[in-house]
C-alpha cells in the first residue's frame, strides 16, 4: 500500500473533493489522517491502487507533496486489539531498533499505518 501526502488550502470542498476524484476513479481510501494548520490541511492516505490514485490527482491539479510505501500493522493478527499499552509497544520495539516513525494512522480493517525510515526492517520485527 502506498500513502500519499497532499497539501491544500484550508476550503470546506477541499477534503470532499479529493474524495470524491478518488471515489469517481474507483479507488477506495484505506486510511486517512488530517490536519489543518495555518489555513493548510495537510492530508496523509493509503491507497491500494497508487498507480490511478496518482494519475487522478495529478490531472485534477493536486500536487502530491510526498508518496511512500508504508508498513501496514494488522491490529487483530497480532493481537494487540484493545490492550492498553499495545502502542506504546509497538512503537518502543521500532525506537529500540532505530526505526524513525514519520507518520501513523488508523486504517479500515482494524490496521494502522506506519510511514517508518526501513521500511523491510519494520516488517522483520513486527510481521
Amino acid at each position: 500500500m502506498r500513502d500519499f501526502c497532499i497539501e491544500q488550502n484550508d476550503t470546506p470542498v477541499s477534503l470532499a473533493y479529493i474524495g470524491e476524484i478518488l471515489g469517481d476513479a474507483g479507488v477506495n481510501i484505506e486510511g486517512l489522517c488530517f490536519t489543518t494548520c495555518d489555513r493548510l490541511h495537510i492530508i496523509h492516505f493509503v491507497v491500494e491502487d497508487a498507480v490511478t490514485a496518482r494519475s487522478v490527482l495529478k490531472k485534477s491539479g493536486i500536487m502530491i507533496k510526498d508518496e511512500s510505501e508504508v508498513f501496514v500493522l494488522h491490529k487483530d493478527e497480532k493481537r494487540v486489539t484493545g490492550k492498553p499499552g499495545s502502542f506504546g509497544g509497538i512503537c518502543r520495539t521500532l525506537a529500540d531498533h532505530d526505526i524513525k516513525i514519520k507518520f501513523g494512522y488508523p486504517a479500515e480493517n482494524n490496521r494502522f499505518v506506519f510511514g517508518v525510515d526501513n521500511l523491510a526492517k519494520a516488517y522483520n520485527l513486527l510481521e
